[in-house]
């Protein structure tokens, strides 16, 4: 009980840290130009480590304070961070039991594939949507779609990109995951021939016809 209670502090704590971290830190830090997002980097973390309700959660911690403290498009905020979180765990939140057991089942890889991977992939994705989102609106807005625009995303989706990659270790570890063995992934595939000749002591038998 005492562990759970912490790691939703710790967890809280992260959130917070991150958005402070974001308003005062990373006005300073420039990549071509361009502020990479810690927030963004925030919610691949805690979506890909807690899964997507936590992801949720940090997206909609996110989309208030950044509306109110930092707004920038009317309602940008408050609906791109929650519904990019959803999105985020639907892709690269862990699979439940359940599903791996199917998808082994149907021929699948039944395995989660690295959460670090999985961390990197989820910020690319949801800084990658959110230059898409601006550049839309940008341009239904009657500006011209230059160069320099869009090479001004892609370097800040690059750069949001890398600070995750750097970042994601260290707040992996402060949020008390550590670093689990591969195993090779049991395998749960049903064979019907199998189960009624050795499930069945009457069929090894031959007493059923």
């Amino acid at each position: 009980m005492h562990q759970a209670i912490m790691r939703q502090v710790q967890l809280c704590l992260v959130i917070l840290l991150g958005y402070l971290g974001h308003v005062s830190i990373m006005p300073y830090l420039q990549i071509g130009g361009m502020n990479p997002s810690l927030v963004i980097a925030i919610i691949a973390i805690v979506t890909v480590g807690y899964g997507m309700l936590r992801g949720l959660w940090a997206g909609m911690f996110y989309g208030i304070v950044m509306e109110i403290m930092l707004p920038t498009v009317p309602m940008l905020n408050l609906l791109f961070y929650p519904v990019c979180s959803l999105l985020g765990g639907v892709f690269f939140a862990d699979r439940s039991a359940a599903q791996l057991q199917y998808a082994r089942s149907i021929g699948k890889r039944g395995r989660n594939i690295s959460p670090l991977l999985r961390t990197v992939l989820c910020a690319a994705l949801i800084v990658t949507a959110y230059e898409i989102v601006n550049l839309t609106y940008m341009y239904l807005s009657g500006a011209e779609l230059t160069g320099a625009l869009i090479r001004r995303g892609i370097v800040d989706a690059l750069a949001t990109t890398g600070l995750t990659a750097v970042i994601m270790i260290p707040v992996r570890k402060l949020l008390g995951f550590r670093k689990i063995e591969a195993r090779p992934a049991p395998d749960m595939r049903f064979d019907r021939r199998q189960a009624g000749e050795d499930g069945n002591p009457a069929l090894r038998r031959g007493k059923v016809r």
